[in-house]
This record gives C-alpha cells, sequence and structure tokens, in this order.
C-alpha cells in the first residue's frame, strides 16, 4: 500500500484544474500551467477533444518516494508521467528527471509534459481502442502529437533529444539486414526490460516522428485513428502499418519500409 503524499506541505493554483506545487516552486508551477494550456488548446482543436479531467503534482526530491504511481518504474527513473491510481488522474512532475534523459532543457521538459498530455486526451476520446494491438500502435501516436506540439509551440527543430540520440548514435546503425537493432515495430515492453532498451525504442519513435513530421503533417493522426479506434479483438503489426500507410498516402508503404529503424 502506498504511503500517503503530504499535500498539505503543498502550495496550489486551482484554475482549469488544480496543480500543488512545493511552496518555493510558484514560478515553475505557472510555467507547467502555461505548458498546458498552450498544448491543450492545440490538441482540443487537433482531436475534437475537451480537456481531460487531471490534477498536477509538482514533487518536491524529498518527497519523490512518496508520489503517487502505478508502477515502480515511474519513481525509478524520475520523469512526469501521468497515473490513473488518483482520482482524477494526476501528472506527477519531479524536480528533477533522471540523468539518463540528458540535459534537463526547457524544451526537454515540455515535450515530456505534452506527451502525457497526448495520452490524457486520445484516453479522453470516447472511441473504443482494440483489445490488443502491437505496442508500437499506440506509442507512435503519443510520440508523433508530442513533437508536433514540440515544433508547433516551442519551435523545435527536428527532434528535441539531440543530446540523447548523439549518445545513443549506434542504436541507429543498420545491422546485416539492413534494420537496426531495435526497431519500432519489432519492441516489446516486459518487466525485464532495462531502462537503456527502452530508451532507446524511445529515441526511435522519436526520430520515427520528426521524419513523419518533415514529409507529412499532423492531419495524418486523426485519419489514422478513423480506422483505428473501432470495435476489435487484435490489430496485427502488418494490419496497423497498412492502416499508416493510408492515413499517409500513396507511396508511403516504400518510404516506411525504407526506414531502417521501422
Amino acid at each position: 500500500m502506498q504511503a500517503l503524499f503530504p499535500y498539505d506541505r503543498y502550495e496550489s493554483l486551482n484554475e482549469r484544474y488544480t496543480i500543488y506545487y512545493p511552496a518555493s516552486e510558484e514560478p515553475l508551477a505557472r510555467w507547467v500551467q502555461e505548458r498546458i494550456d498552450r498544448a491543450a488548446e492545440q490538441l482540443t482543436g487537433l482531436l475534437k477533444v475537451t480537456l481531460p479531467d487531471f490534477e498536477v503534482l509538482v514533487v518536491s526530491t524529498p518527497d519523490w518516494e512518496l508520489a503517487p504511481h502505478s508502477g515502480a518504474e515511474e519513481l525509478d527513473t524520475p520523469h512526469p508521467y501521468m497515473t490513473d491510481i488518483t482520482t482524477p488522474p494526476t501528472l506527477v512532475i519531479p524536480l528533477e528527471i533522471d540523468p539518463i534523459f540528458g540535459e534537463a532543457t526547457p524544451e526537454k521538459f515540455a515535450f515530456m509534459l505534452y506527451h502525457e498530455l497526448v495520452v490524457a486526451f486520445l484516453e479522453e476520446d470516447a472511441r473504443p481502442w482494440p483489445e490488443e494491438s502491437p505496442l508500437w500502435a499506440d506509442e507512435w501516436q503519443f510520440k508523433f502529437a508530442a513533437l508536433w506540439l514540440s515544433q508547433t509551440l516551442d519551435h523545435v527543430q527536428g527532434v528535441v533529444n539531440k543530446d540523447v540520440h548523439e549518445q545513443y548514435a549506434d542504436a541507429f546503425e543498420p545491422e546485416a539486414d539492413g534494420k537496426t537493432p531495435i526497431t519500432v515495430r519489432g519492441f516489446d515492453w516486459f518487466e525485464d526490460t532495462n531502462a537503456e532498451d527502452f530508451l532507446t525504442y524511445e529515441l526511435l519513435l522519436e526520430q520515427f516522428a520528426a521524419d513523419l513530421l518533415a514529409r507529412y503533417d499532423i492531419s495524418v493522426l486523426p485519419r489514422f485513428l478513423t480506422e483505428y479506434r473501432v470495435e476489435r479483438d487484435e490489430f496485427l503489426s502488418d494490419e496497423v502499418t497498412a492502416l499508416l500507410v493510408r492515413a499517409l498516402g500513396p507511396g508511403s508503404d516504400a518510404w516506411l519500409e525504407e526506414l531502417v529503424y521501422f
């Protein structure tokens, strides 16, 4: 059983949603509020979904182990995450992200917030999710929309995590079969998956999002969702690829297959 979080020691902002924060961190809380509000406006226009019901909790480092969480991995590598263990769900934000994510730039921090907000908006969409689908089928959507927000709102060029991409450059080198050791479609998450392998997968997804946005635009996502968010027991990976090809348009199948990490 999780220990109770000491909300009584925190200040709060009560706007469209409540933000709890350490007393000394009001500037950060207002910065977070501004990023969420701007991103929510963009996502409402894109997805035709209203702002989901949630709270925001900015957690001081000494209180991090007490933060509400759905799984231990959320606390093991501090980063912003959304948990539904609370009612309403809570966007939990550490004051310091784990060093594995590289330099904690404002753009990178905002990108992490956008990712969790995209997840919340897509969960708010009333259309059903398929019962079973490959990991990448959902994950590419979150990364694609989050990077679109970073490029639109924060004027990011290409990927956000440039320093970490450089650090993991070997992950983008193809092997004898012409594909990278970990691919977007081939990766799956298990309980014993280590943080570095998952980070590599996240970097591949971010590069995929950047390459998509360089060639196409954000309208790809609503088109994809029209066919993906349906009552269905299972989508296989090849079937999801076919949906994406239809959303992208003619010639995209060959382009996708040329991506060494896809």
